[in-house]
């Protein structure tokens, strides 16, 4: 049966949230992860391919130099994605390793005997295209969306971002991958996640441009990468404060990051952000608190209220600033991430 995708783009997007084409937890059968065809319930959406190519230079390949690409293991291509310096190469290298880690031929095993002898750097290889200031620097005003130039930043600032989160979901799988070797299941969430990080960052830089902008145009931080260092000895705490506490800040946030581009008229980003981005970054707090709770063995839905507890006091431990409201409590519970983890330890860090 095939199903064809309506034309325009906003009926793109939705039926892409709609069918939530890389979602966690619904897939029923191994997944072709390319831009033409994806295996759903035995179903076959075709997708329009894009006509638009990124000229090759010495830190972009195009997608057929990246397809020869062949890895070992999940954990060597890993190791590839964070040794390589530019954020457009590490989403391209993404999605093909996304594709062959899902076929179950092409990458057959998250790790093998030489995984634990190829070490996983302190901090991913970046390229200087994007200027880094620190995280309280003026440079970093984006604006209340009324302009041009400051829609421009939001959309640069989210996208720089989705890059960040590119290297934090493949440095999960290389670095903690040795305490959940036999769990095939981790593997496949946080390819998920990675490849929705790519997707994403390949949509935000595209929409950038179509406005008349360019990655690398404007500073940004690392925020981002500075806790994960301070969480590179725990899996608990790294998915604690990255893929819980930080992804679900990104929940918060995202309604009025929205609303700024649609009040100014600027209904495709807003329309990008509500239908494709938004939606897919619930799933990603929701695989963070599910692996958190396998490690307690915790298989309860909600999580206990000893779960909640160790939560809280890795969050007062190793999060460093305020848990700031207003939350958005009802994409968090989506998520299965319930009040009792988060309001709680507001008090504790304020």
């Amino acid at each position: 049966m095939e199903t064809k995708v309506p034309g325009g783009k906003r009926e793109r997007a939705v039926f892409a949230a709609e069918a939530d084409i890389f979602g966690f937890f619904d897939i029923k059968q191994k997944c072709k992860l390319d831009d033409g065809v994806v295996n759903l319930w035995g179903e076959i959406l075709k997708f329009p391919r894009s006509n638009t190519r990124h000229k090759k230079s010495a830190d972009k390949m195009d997608d057929d130099d990246v397809n020869l690409k062949t890895w070992a293991t999940l954990h060597d291509a890993a190791l590839e994605v964070l040794s390589t310096p530019s954020a457009h190469k590490k989403a391209l290298l993404t999605k093909v390793i996304a594709k062959k880690w899902f076929d179950g031929k092409s990458i057959r095993n998250a790790r093998d005997v030489s995984s634990s002898g190829k070490l996983v750097a302190e901090t991913p290889k970046r390229d200087e295209l994007v200027t880094i200031v620190p995280s309280n620097s003026n440079k970093l005003k984006l604006g209340n969306g009324r302009s041009i130039e400051s829609r421009r930043k939001i959309l640069h600032s989210l996208s720089h971002i989705e890059s960040w989160a590119i290297d934090l979901s493949w440095d999960i799988i290389a670095r903690f991958g040795h305490e959940v070797e036999k769990e095939r299941e981790f593997f496949d969430d946080f390819v998920r996640v990675a490849l929705d990080e790519a997707k994403h960052h390949l949509l935000l830089t595209k929409r950038l441009e179509e406005i008349g902008g360019k990655y690398g145009d404007f500073p940004a931080h690392d925020g981002l990468w500075q806790s994960a260092m301070e969480t590179s000895d725990s899996l608990m705490h790294r998915l604690v404060v990255e893929h819980c506490v930080h992804e679900a800040r990104g929940l918060d946030v995202m309604p009025n990051t929205i609303n700024k581009f649609r009040e100014n008229g600027d209904e495709e980003s807003a329309v990008l952000l509500e239908t494709i981005v938004y939606p897919e970054e619930i799933g990603h707090v929701k695989a963070g608190l599910k692996w958190f709770k396998f490690l307690l063995g915790d298989a309860s839905e909600r999580g206990g209220e000893e779960t909640v507890k160790i939560f809280r006091e890795i969050v007062e431990k190793k999060f460093y600033g305020a848990l700031k409201p207003p939350f958005n409590d009802e994409a968090r519970a989506k998520a299965g991430f319930d009040r009792r983890y988060y309001e709680v330890a507001v008090d504790a860090v304020v």
